[in-house]
C-alpha cells in the first residue's frame, strides 16, 4: 500500500498549503470575532480611562490657600494623603474592614450556599435563591435604611433591649463600628454566595460518598473535598466582595455617619464639604491602588493554597 500523499510545503516557510490556510482563517476569525466587542469595549475604555486620566491630571494640580487648583503639577497632595492621618488612617481602616468583610461575607456565606446547592428543585429551592437574589433587586440605599430603622433610638433592636431590661436607655447603636460591619456584610453577602453556590454545585456527589466509603467521617470530608474544590468559588467571592467593600461609602454613611473613618467618606467629604478637588482625586487614586494591590494579594494567595491542594 503506498503512503498517504501529502499537502505541498511553502518552499520558504516549509508549512504545509493547510497549514497556512488555517493560520490565515484564524487570523480572520480572530479579527471577526474581536468587532462585537469593539463598542463595548470603546464604551468601557471612554467611561473609565479617561476619567481615570483626568480625576489622575487633577490629583497633580496645586491649590491655593482656599482650595483652588493652581497651574502647574506637584506631589504635595499625595504627601498629604500619606502624611496627614485623616487620610492615611482612613485608608488603614478602610483595608481592615474590607479584609474583615469578606472574610464575614465568605464564613456567613458558605453555610447559605451549601444549603442552596445541595436543595432540590422545587419550592424551597426557589425561595432559597429569591431570599439570595432579591437584596440585590433592592436599591443599597433602601437597604442601608432597613438598619436605621432597626438600630435606631427608636428601633426594633433598641426596645427589644431595654424591654428585656438589658439597657436602662436606648443606646446608640447606629455610630458603631460593628452595626457599621454588620450592614456591610448584608450588603455584600450575595456576591460571595452567588460564586460559592456555583463552585459547590459542580462537586460530584460521588467524590463525598468514596471519602465517606475510605473511612473519612462527614467533618473530614468537608474539609478534605468540598472546601478544597469549592475554593474557586471562594476565591471569585472574595475577589469581588474586597473591591466593593474597599470603596462603600453609602452605607457607613447613612448608617454610622460622616464620622467613620473609612477612605470613601473622606473622598465624599472632601469633595461636598471642603471642596478640595485635587486632594479627594490623591485619595481616590490612592484608594484605587490600593484596593488593586489587594485583589492580586488575594489572588496570589488563593493560587497558592490551590497548589498546595492539588500538589
Amino acid at each position: 500500500m503506498s503512503a498517504p500523499a501529502t499537502a505541498p510545503a511553502d518552499r520558504t516557510t516549509g508549512k504545509t498549503t493547510a497549514e497556512t490556510a488555517g493560520k490565515t482563517a484564524r487570523k480572520r476569525y480572530g479579527v471577526r470575532g474581536l468587532l462585537p466587542v469593539t463598542p463595548v469595549v470603546v464604551f468601557l475604555l471612554a467611561l473609565f480611562v479617561v476619567p481615570l486620566v483626568r480625576v489622575f491630571s487633577l490629583s497633580l494640580h496645586p491649590v491655593d490657600a482656599n482650595g483652588y487648583p493652581l497651574d502647574g503639577y506637584s506631589f504635595v497632595q499625595y504627601r498629604r494623603v500619606f502624611t496627614e492621618s485623616f487620610f492615611s488612617e482612613a485608608l488603614w481602616h478602610s483595608l481592615f474592614t474590607a479584609l474583615l468583610v469578606t472574610a464575614l461575607c465568605v464564613l456567613l456565606g458558605f453555610p447559605a450556599a451549601y444549603a442552596l446547592s445541595r436543595a432540590r428543585k422545587g419550592v424551597v429551592r426557589t425561595l432559597l435563591f429569591v431570599a439570595v437574589v432579591s437584596p440585590l433587586l433592592t436599591s443599597v440605599v433602601v437597604r442601608s435604611y432597613g438598619w436605621v430603622v432597626l438600630f435606631s433610638a427608636n428601633g426594633v433592636v433598641n426596645r427589644v433591649l431595654v424591654g428585656v431590661g438589658l439597657l436602662d436607655q436606648p443606646a446608640r447603636l447606629l455610630t458603631s463600628y460593628f452595626v457599621v460591619v454588620v450592614s456591610i456584610v448584608h450588603v455584600m453577602l450575595p456576591f460571595a454566595i452567588l460564586p460559592l453556590t456555583t463552585a459547590l454545585g459542580g462537586i460530584d456527589d460521588n467524590l463525598r460518598r468514596a471519602s465517606r466509603s475510605l473511612g473519612a467521617g462527614p467533618v473530614r470530608t468537608f474539609w478534605k473535598v468540598t472546601v478544597p474544590l469549592s475554593l474557586p468559588g471562594i476565591a471569585v467571592g472574595a475577589t469581588v466582595v474586597f473591591p466593593l467593600a474597599m470603596g462603600i461609602y453609602i452605607t457607613p454613611l447613612l448608617v454610622g455617619g460622616a464620622n467613620q473613618p473609612l477612605a470613601g467618606l473622606r473622598v465624599y467629604s472632601q469633595i461636598t464639604s471642603v471642596f478640595d478637588y485635587p486632594v479627594a482625586a490623591a485619595l481616590s487614586l490612592t484608594l484605587l491602588l490600593l484596593t488593586l494591590l489587594g485583589v492580586s494579594a488575594l489572588g496570589t494567595g488563593f493560587r497558592f493554597w490551590e497548589r498546595r491542594l492539588h500538589g
